[in-house]
């Protein structure tokens, strides 16, 4: 999983609290406080963990930017341990603790115990098997995944947690403290920094990509049903040219009883040349025309990359996608944090962080409401 970890990172102000953007079919968006922090953190981070609290109270933790050197010119990523936790009365982040390690791109889930994060990659740049709950008021250490695994997304289910990343679908039990193996979707591809959500009873997985399969990306996603644990085929978001809208580094959450709301992630074709080009440097390191059209690459506008700024919504009853009409910028990330949070007397999604285009982060958080 490392080649993949390196390479979708490298090819991937204030705002008072309440300034809306206004409402349209893509929704509204809310911009929240970003978090006030003395180190590198502040500068926004992607691939963080992140989930709300019984209380209801929305944490992010880990991560990892580039703080003093842009990606473009070579410089290193960092990792992080912070913790955060967004206060409802005083309506800003305050700092939480810190997790055991620094980590980044692993899966979490909100769940009645706390919030469940579960392998990701360390300061070292090395696939974890970690798992851990992070509570009020502590951070436990839970039983290990049976291998490790980073760039993978989770959920949680009527007492357990799936976890989905690469070619590994591992599932937790909270009552025993132990996991299993459970069995691939068809074809059993590698699916890299999916959207894995659960919803109406079933664990739906949509996006990723195969760094090493002939289909880099994936527009058709897949539905797990734990009752016969057996997965089938659905229809994954694609645009007016059919290319997928939810390619790798998009995020999505449950809404209400039967729908799914996704946002962000990268562009298939911009990242299917760029994944292809990665390949052929790598085979090749000392080619200087590929070395001069990666470097071009990395030194885009962010608008150049095509991230995904559509909402988009899945029905799990009628298992059919409506992509809103109006463009949300707000969205257009790849590696952003969200999770349902109630700011006021609405319910909405957080949308915390991510890329703006690759290696450059934002500290913007947003709060989308229907």
């Amino acid at each position: 999983m490392q080649f993949s970890t390196c390479w979708l990172s490298l090819l991937l102000g204030l705002a008072t609290v309440g300034c809306s953007s206004g409402s349209s079919d893509g929704g509204e968006w809310v911009r929240l406080l970003p978090v006030d922090s003395d180190g590198s953190y502040g500068y926004g981070v992607s691939a963080p963990f992140i989930g709300t609290l019984p209380d209801g109270r929305a944490v992010v933790a880990g991560g990892c930017n580039f703080p003093e050197v842009p990606a473009a010119e070579g410089g290193t990523k960092r990792y992080y341990d912070d913790i955060y936790v967004w206060d409802t009365v005083a309506e800003a982040w305050r700092s939480g603790g810190r997790l055991p390690q620094a980590l980044a791109y692993g899966a979490c889930a909100s769940t009645p115990e706390g919030i469940f994060c579960a392998g990701g990659t360390d300061s070292l740049g090395r696939s974890t098997n970690e798992a851990y709950l992070l509570t009020s008021d502590e951070v436990k250490t839970l039983a290990s995944l049976p291998d490790s695994l980073d760039n993978c997304a989770g959920v949680y289910l009527e007492g357990r947690c799936y976890v989905v990343g690469g070619r590994s679908f591992y599932i937790y039990d909270f009552q025993s403290n132990a996991w299993r193996v459970g069995s691939l979707w068809p074809g059993a591809e590698r699916r890299v920094q999916p959207v894995v959500v659960a919803q109406a009873g079933r664990v739906w997985l949509f996006g990723g990509y195969d760094p090493e399969g002939a289909e880099s990306v994936f527009s058709e996603g897949y539905v797990h049903d734990p009752a016969t644990e057996t997965w089938r085929t659905v229809a994954g978001p694609v645009d007016a040219e059919g290319e997928p809208l939810l390619a790798a580094g998009g995020t999505g959450v449950a809404w209400g009883a039967d729908s799914i709301v996704c946002f962000g992630g990268v562009n298939g074709a911009v990242f299917t040349e760029a994944l292809d080009r990665a390949w052929a440097l790598a085979v090749a390191p000392e080619n200087d025309s590929l070395r001069r059209v990666q470097r071009a690459y990395m030194e885009q506008e962010p608008g150049w990359y095509r991230f995904n700024d559509r909402v988009l919504i899945f029905d799990t009853a009628a298992e059919r996608w409506s992509v809103s009409s109006e463009r949300a910028p707000q969205g257009a990330r790849a590696g952003a944090g969200a999770t349902p949070m109630r700011w006021g007397t609405s319910p909405g999604v957080l949308l915390f962080n991510g890329e703006l285009k690759p290696g450059i982060r934002t500290p913007e958080v947003w709060l989308w409401r229907p």
